[in-house]
């Protein structure tokens, strides 16, 4: 458990790391921009990357999806920035900052598409029947609960439950499909509530000490496959 802990401190740490990376690499590129050519909106520019950090920021620390949004558009600007400079303005060095830039963000946005920050959402599939989960039960300090799992990535999950667990909690998920049984232990690694009324929503890092537990893992993978390509045909017999 300390080993999960410590990796997962130790990767908010980068994020934040490479968060910080970012703006100062855009705000150089700006800044070099204005000093090989002394314009008005160059200035506007870094004015406005310097308000931009902060909302940016929130929307990861309160992992907000509008993140994504964010960071899809920059992706977009800073991949024009460097066919611009590469292309029309020759600035080779310009190009290379904005270059850099895009590779952090494309670190930071991989970093971040674990189950444990941001897991994906159905939001189009209204009946819930087609919805991408697996029942599961979860034991957790010698309690019971029946949960979903809504998400399987990068050896996490996401699991959704009405029961309030606490970050750091060790728990047993057992997943059924087909009369085949997978048994994996995780760890609560964040904890959020999209909508009132609905179920808790928990990120979990599984645990691999041991040989097996990967075989599991491994198990449960194929089965989260077979149920989503259940719910697929089942949805389309019925369309």
């Amino acid at each position: 458990m300390e080993k999960i802990e410590q990796t997962f401190r130790t990767e908010t740490k980068t994020i934040k790391f490479l968060m910080r990376s970012l703006f100062f690499l855009i705000h150089l590129a700006i800044m070099t921009e204005f000093v090989d050519s002394p314009k008005f909106r160059f200035g506007l520019r870094l004015v406005f990357f310097l308000w931009l950090a902060k909302p940016y920021y929130k929307t990861i620390k309160q992992r907000y999806y509008t993140y994504w949004s964010f960071s899809f558009v920059l992706f977009f600007y800073l991949a024009y920035k460097i066919y611009e400079q590469y292309y029309i303005y020759s600035h080779e060095h310009i190009a290379i900052l904005y270059s850099i830039s895009s590779f952090v963000l494309i670190v930071k946005m991989y970093l971040l598409s674990s189950p444990i920050y941001y897991p994906q959402v159905n939001w189009w599939e209204y009946d819930f029947r087609y919805r991408d989960d697996l029942r599961i039960s979860i034991k957790s300090n010698e309690s019971d609960y029946k949960g979903r799992l809504t998400d399987l990535r990068r050896h996490a999950g996401c699991v959704a439950v009405f029961e309030d667990l606490k970050i750091g909690d060790e728990i047993i998920i057992n997943a059924k499909l087909d009369e085949e049984l997978v048994i994996l232990r995780g760890i609560v690694m964040s904890k959020r509530r999209d909508i009132i009324g609905r179920p808790l929503i928990y990120g979990v890092q599984f645990k691999f000490d041991s040989r097996s537990n990967k075989k599991r893992y491994i198990s449960l993978e194929k089965m989260w496959k077979k149920q989503k390509n259940s719910k697929k045909k089942m949805k389309f017999a019925h369309a």
